[in-house]
């Protein structure tokens, strides 16, 4: 989905900005980042739907490029996949306030859209952790 130049236009915003988990961006190449990470939305979504969620909450893009990192190391654990999605959270509040003056109503907007996407992703998104998981293992990936 992404294109090389958005891959690394996000690795450097994640970097940054010391995002939750930017250091496992050094576990991966542009041309992997590009496999992995999809934009905002589960798998099961068109590439369309997630684009254009994507462009809907640009400034949430580098939480959900490591949260996407998260689900390809996924250990299958519970405390993992609330951990993930735990740290997504804190990434966007962190980046809504990066990007956006207090005085900006933009600010409180997206901090209301990472605690909404944090319950969607803890509501519907176990399923995908223990499929990312198993697919991890197939591959012959450590546990």
């Amino acid at each position: 989905m992404y294109t090389l130049e958005e891959i690394a236009r996000l690795r450097a915003q994640c970097l940054d900005l010391k995002l939750e988990g930017s250091d496992l961006l050094e576990l991966y190449t542009d041309e992997q980042l590009r496999e992995i990470c999809n934009g905002i939305g589960p798998d099961f979504f068109p590439g369309s739907l997630r684009a254009a969620v994507s462009a809907l909450h640009p400034t949430l893009e580098p939480a959900a490029f490591l949260h996407d990192l998260r689900f390809e190391r996924s250990d299958g654990s519970w405390s993992g996949f609330t951990s993930a999605n735990a740290e997504f959270l804190r990434n966007g509040l962190k980046l809504a306030d990066a990007c956006h003056a207090w005085y900006n109503p933009r600010r409180y907007l997206v901090r209301a859209d990472a605690r909404k996407f944090h319950g969607l992703l803890t509501a519907g998104g176990w399923i995908a952790w223990q499929q990312a998981y198993a697919a991890r293992l197939k591959r012959g990936a450590k546990a």
